[in-house]
C-alpha cells in the first residue's frame, strides 16, 4: 500500500503552545488529518508508546526535561519507532555540539527555524516517497520474522526502489544482527565497489571485528576517519576494537578525539570514563563521568552506576567529602530506583572505610545487603562487582569470592570482565586468588556446558535439557548456559518434530537472552529456526 502525507499519522513535539499550533495548522493544510502534539520529552514518549506514527516532528529544545535528541534516542532504544518512521528535527540551535549531536542521532531531516509550510511540505513529501516503502520491512522486524525482512529487502533492490543504499543498509543491519558475517561482508563489498561509502566501510570493519580480525578492523575504521573525520561511530568502534586488544592507551585517545567533536553522548562519556579510570587517568576520569551526569539527566541513559564511579575516582584522588556528596546526590537523583539504592550503599562503605569511619562502613554495607537480598536472584553483574569490591575492602574475602565467582559464570566467555576481576584482586594484594577463582569458575561452565553437548550428540536431549536446565537455574544470567539449552531444545525438535511445549520454552529463554543482552546474535538466529520448524 502506498502511503500519502495525507494518509500519513504525525506527532508534533514542542515545548511552545504558538509553535504547536503553527505546525499543526501547516500539516492539517498539506491534507493531514490524523495529528497528534506533545509538549514534553514524556508526554512524546506516551504518545509514542501508545500509537505508531509515521512522521514525527521535533524540536530540539523542549524545555525542562528530554531534548529531541534525547526523546529519539529513547524512542530508538524502546523500539517505539522503526525503519519507515520518518522522524524531523527542527531547532533554531546552530551551536558546533548540537549539530554534532543531532546527526550523530541521525534523523531523517534537520531543519533551522524559521521554516514554513512550503519547506516543511517539500522535504516530507521527499522522505515519504523514500521511506513509504519500508513499511512492510519494518512489519516484519517488529513481528521478529526477520526472514521476511530480508526478503522484502531482497525484493526491493529487485524492484530498484527509490532508496536502494538505504534498503542494503537494513538489510546488511539484519545480516549483522543476525549473525550472519559473509553475507554481511557481501552486501559491504558490494556497496564499496561502486565508492567509498563510511557506513558501509564502517560496517565491514564491524564483520572482521566480529570474526577476529582486530587488525583489519582497525585498518577499515581509521580509514572511515581519515575521509570523514566527523563519522563518530567509526570512532567508537575504533575505541571498542583497541580496548579488545588490549590497548586501553589509543582506545583512550580514540574516545577524547570523539567527544572533543561530539561530546552530548551519554555512552562515549561514560565509557571514556571508564577507560580512563583503568588507565589510571583520574583528571580524564572525573571530567567526563562528570560530563555523563550533567547531559544524561534527562536521557534514558541515565545510569547510577556513574554516580559511583565518580565517587571512586574522588576517593582515588583523596576527595572523600565531595564522594560522599556524589553519592547524595546519587540517592536524591534515584530515589525510587532500588538497585541504585544498592549500588550507592556498596560505594559509601568504601568511603567511610577510606575516611577511617569502619562503623559507619559496615552500616552501609548492612544496608546494600539487605537491599540486595530483597532482589532475590535479580542482582545485576555492575551490582555484584560492587558489593564484591566492599566485602573485599572490609576483609570479607569469602563473601566477595562468592559474588565474583557467579559474575564469572554468568559470562566466563567474557575476557574484559574477567581481566576487570583479575584488577580488582590485583588492587588488594590478592592477584593468585583472583587468578585461581576466575579459572576455576570459567572450568566449571565449560565441564557442564561440555556435558550438555555430549548427551546432545548422543541423541540424550532428555537428560542434557535436565543437566541444563539446573545449570540456568543456578546461573540465571549467564546468556552462554540459556542460550545452549535453546539450542538443545532446537535440536531435539530437530530430530523428533515440532513441540508447542518445546518452541514455547526456547522462546521464553530467547527473551530472556534478550533482556539480559539485545545484541545477542543467537537470538536473532534461533528466533528464524523456530519459525522454520513451526512452518515446516
Amino acid at each position: 500500500m502506498t502511503l500519502t502525507l495525507q494518509q500519513a499519522n504525525t506527532l508534533i513535539i514542542d515545548d511552545f503552545q504558538s509553535m504547536r499550533t503553527m505546525l499543526r495548522e501547516f500539516v492539517k493544510s498539506m491534507g493531514m488529518t490524523r495529528v497528534d502534539t506533545a509538549c514534553h520529552g514524556r508526554d512524546a514518549i506516551s504518545h509514542l508508546s501508545s500509537s505508531k506514527y509515521d512522521i514525527v516532528i521535533c524540536d530540539f529544545n523542549l524545555g525542562p526535561g528530554a531534548n529531541g535528541q534525547q526523546v529519539l534516542e529513547e524512542a530508538r532504544a524502546r523500539n517505539l519507532i522503526g525503519v519507515s518512521t520518518i522522524w524531523v528535527i527542527v531547532t533554531a540551535e546552530k551551536t558546533a555540539d548540537m549539530v554534532m549531536g543531532a546527526a550523530e542521532i541521525k534523523p531523517d531531516d534537520y531543519l533551522l527555524k524559521p521554516i514554513n509550510q512550503v519547506l516543511l511540505q517539500s522535504r516530507l513529501e521527499k522522505l515519504i516517497a523514500r521511506k513509504q516503502s519500508l513499511g512492510v520491512v519494518e512489519a516484519a522486524i517488529r513481528a521478529k520474522d526477520f526472514g521476511a525482512a530480508l526478503a522484502q529487502c531482497d525484493l526491493l533492490i529487485r524492484m530498484q526502489s527509490a532508496n536502494p543504499h538505504e534498503v542494503l543498509r537494513i538489510k546488511s543491519d539484519l545480516l549483522l544482527t543476525l549473525g550472519d558475517y559473509d553475507a554481511a561482508r557481501t552486501v559491504y563489498e558490494t556497496v564499496l565497489a561502486q565508492r567509498s561509502v563510511a557506513w558501509a566501510k564502517t560496517g565491514l570493519g564491524k564483520v572482521l571485528f566480529y570474526t577476529g580480525d582486530l587488525a583489519g578492523a582497525v585498518t577499515l575504521f581509521q580509514q572511515v576517519l581519515a575521509e570523514n573525520q566527523m563519522y563518530i561511530e567509526a570512532a567508537d568502534w575504533l575505541a571498542k576494537t583497541y580496548e579488545a586488544m588490549g590497548d586501553l592507551v589509543q582506545a583512550q585517545q580514540t574516545l577524547e578525539r570523539a567527544a572533543k567533536l561530539s561530546p552530548n553522548s551519554p555512552l562515549r562519556q561514560k565509557t571514556l570514563g571508564d577507560t580512563a579510570l583503568k588507565n589510571g587517568d583520574l583528571d580524564q576520569a572525573q571530567t567526563a563521568f562528570e560530563k555523563n551526569i550533567k547531559i544524561s539527566e534527562f536521557s534514558s541513559f541515565k545510569s547510577p552506576a556513574v554516580y559511583a564511579r565518580l565517587a571512586e575516582v574522588l576517593l582515588d584522588k583523596g576527595e572523600s567529602q565531595e564522594a560522599l556528596n556524589v553519592l547524595k546526590r546519587s540517592k536524591t537523583d534515584f530515589r525510587y530506583n532500588s538497585a541504585a539504592a544498592r549500588l550507592t550503599a556498596a560505594a559509601e562503605s568504601r568511603v567511610y572505610l577510606k575516611l577511617g569511619q569502619t562503623d559507619k562502613a559496615q552500616a552501609a554495607m548492612a544496608q546494600a545487603e539487605q537491599l540486595a537480598t530483597q532482589m532475590g536472584g535479580k542482582l545485576s553483574p555492575e551490582l555484584m562487582v560492587e558489593l564484591a569490591k566492599s566485602h573485599l575492602k572490609l576483609g570479607h574475602k569469602d563473601k566477595a569470592c562468592e559474588l565474583l565467582g557467579e559474575v564469572i559464570k554468568n559470562d566466563h566467555e567474557n575476557a574484559q570482565l574477567s581481566s576487570d576481576i583479575e584488577a580488582i584482586f590485583a588492587g588488594e594484594n590478592l592477584a593468585g586468588e583472583g587468578q585461581a577463582l576466575i579459572k576455576a569458575s570459567r572450568q566449571e561452565v565449560i565441564d557442564i556446558n561440555n556435558q550438555g553437548v555430549m548427551l546432545a550428540k548422543q541423541g540424550q536431549f532428555q537428560q542434557g535439557a535436565t543437566l541444563l536446565r539446573s545449570a540456568v537455574k543456578k546461573l540465571p544470567t549467564s546468556e552462554v548456559m540459556i542460550v545452549n539449552l535453546c539450542g538443545l531444545l532446537i535440536a531435539q525438535m530437530n530430530k523428533g518434530g515440532y513441540s508447542d511445549a518445546l518452541a514455547a520454552e526456547a522462546r521464553d529463554l530467547l527473551d530472556r537472552v534478550h533482556e539480559i543482552n539485545p545484541g545477542n546474535k543467537k537470538f536473532y538466529s534461533y528466533l528464524l529456526v523456530l519459525a522454520r520448524l513451526q512452518r515446516a
